[in-house]
C-alpha cells in the first residue's frame, strides 16, 4: 500500500456525500486483520479502521496520544469479541503526513501473519509516529535541520559507505535515535556538525555527553561546511535519491535506511519544498576528540550542573585535526 493509493481511496469515499455515519473500503483481503479506509459523516474526517479477533492482550495502556490524530481502542461483543482500533485525522493540515502514516501502518500490519502480533505492531508504529508528529511541523523540517541531515548523509555516503559494507554503514547511523553521537561504528563514535560557510565558525554542542570520549575507544568530530550553490550543489532530496540508488542492491537495508530517514523527520511528501536549496560541501574536516580537546563533559562540570549547551570555535581545534585516511585508520583499528 502506498500513500497515493490510500489518498485515492479516501477521495472516492468522499464522493459518496452521505449525511451521517461512516463509509469504508477494505484495504487488504490477505491480511490477518480486517483493515479499512474510512470516512466519517458529516464531519468528513478520514481514518483507518483495524479490526481483530484477538482480545487476549489489552492495549489500553499503550494507546498513544498523537498530535492531530485521534487513536481509539474498543472491544465489542461477548462470546465473539473483537478488538477495534480507530485512527482518525483531526487536524486537516496534517493530511499529507497522515496519509504516509496510514500507509505505513497498513504495510506494518499486513506483514504479520498473527492477528494479535499485527495489532501490537500497529500500536508500536503509532508510538513511533507519536514522537515524529511532535518533532516535525506539517510544512517539514526547518532549513537548519535540513542542513544538519545533509551533513550526516554526506558522512554516511563518503565515509561510512566507502569503508564499511552497506549493512554496517546504514546501521551505524544513529542520528535519528536516542544517541549522543550521530554514528556508532563498533567501539567508535562520530559526531557530525554542519554549518554554512563563513570564517570563525562556532559549532553548537548540545550536551555534556556529546563530546565525551570515555564510553568509546575513539570519538571523532566531523565538521561539514556547506555553501549554497545552484550551479554545483545538490538538494537534500537529490542526496537522498543518490543514497537510495546505492542501497537498492539490498532491499532489507534499503528499507532500514528509509526507516531511519523517517525517524529523523525526513518525509518524501516534503521533498518538493526541500528542492529550493542546493548545497555544495566546501570543507570536511576531522578532529580526534581526546586529552585537552576544548569541551565540557560530566568529568569537568561542577556537581549538580547538567543539560548544558555551549559552542566551540572550529579554527581553535587544529591541534586535534586528522586527515581523512588517519580518521579512517583510527576508527577501523579501534574495532579490530
Amino acid at each position: 500500500m502506498n500513500p497515493e493509493t490510500l489518498h485515492e481511496l479516501w477521495r472516492s469515499l468522499a464522493d459518496g456525500h452521505d449525511v451521517s455515519g461512516m463509509d469504508r473500503r477494505r484495504l487488504d483481503t490477505e491480511a490477518s486483520l480486517d483493515m479499512f479506509a474510512c470516512i466519517f459523516w458529516p464531519s468528513r474526517r478520514l481514518g483507518l479502521l483495524i479490526e481483530s479477533d484477538d482480545t487476549s492482550h489489552s492495549l489500553t495502556d499503550r494507546i498513544p496520544n498523537c498530535r492531530g490524530v485521534k487513536v481509539i481502542q474498543e472491544e465489542i461483543g461477548t462470546n465473539n469479541s473483537r478488538t477495534i482500533l480507530w485512527v482518525i485525522l483531526e487536524d486537516e493540515s496534517l493530511l499529507e503526513i497522515f496519509t504516509v502514516l496510514s500507509a505505513d501502518l497498513v504495510n506494518a500490519v499486513k506483514a504479520e501473519q498473527d492477528a494479535g502480533i499485527g495489532l501490537r505492531r500497529c500500536i508500536d508504529r503509532l508510538l513511533m509516529w507519536q514522537g515524529l508528529l511532535e518533532r516535525v511541523p506539517a510544512e517539514g523540517l526547518s532549513e537548519e535541520v535540513q542542513r544538519g541531515l545533509f551533513g550526516e548523509l554526506t558522512v554516511l555516503e563518503n565515509f561510512c559507505l566507502t569503508e564499511l559494507g552497506i549493512f554496517d554503514a546504514v546501521t551505524s547511523w544513529t542520528g535519528s535515535e536516542v544517541s549522543h553521537q550521530d554514528f556508532k561504528i563498533g567501539d567508535s563514535a562520530v559526531e557530525v556538525k554542519t554549518t554554512m560557510g563563513k570564517r570563525h565558525v562556532r559549532i553548537s554542542i548540545n550536551s555534556e555527553k556529546q563530546l565525551d570520549e570515555r564510553p568509546h575507544h575513539v570519538l571523532l568530530l566531523t565538521y561539514v561546511q556547506l555553501e549554497e550553490s545552484n550551479a554545483y550543489g545538490i538538494s537534500l532530496p537529490s542526496l537522498v535519491a543518490r543514497l537510495r540508488l546505492a542501497l537498492q542492491v539490498d532491499p532489507v537495508i534499503s528499507r532500514e535506511f528509509d526507516r531511519r530517514l523517517m525517524l529523523g523527520g525526513y518525509l518524501d511528501i516534503h521533498a518538493p519544498s526541500y528542492e529550493r536549496k542546493r548545497y555544495r560541501v566546501a570543507i570536511q574536516r576531522y578532529f580526534h576528540v581526546q586529552r585537552d580537546f576544548p569541551r565540557l563533559t560530566e568529568a569537568n562540570l561542577p556537581a549538580g550542573v547538567g543539560d548544558i549547551r555551549y559552542t566551540i570555535i572550529v579554527d581553535d581545534l587544529s591541534e586535534y585535526e586528522v586527515m581523512r585516511k588517519a580518521a579512517i585508520r583510527l576508527v577501523m583499528e579501534s574495532n579490530d
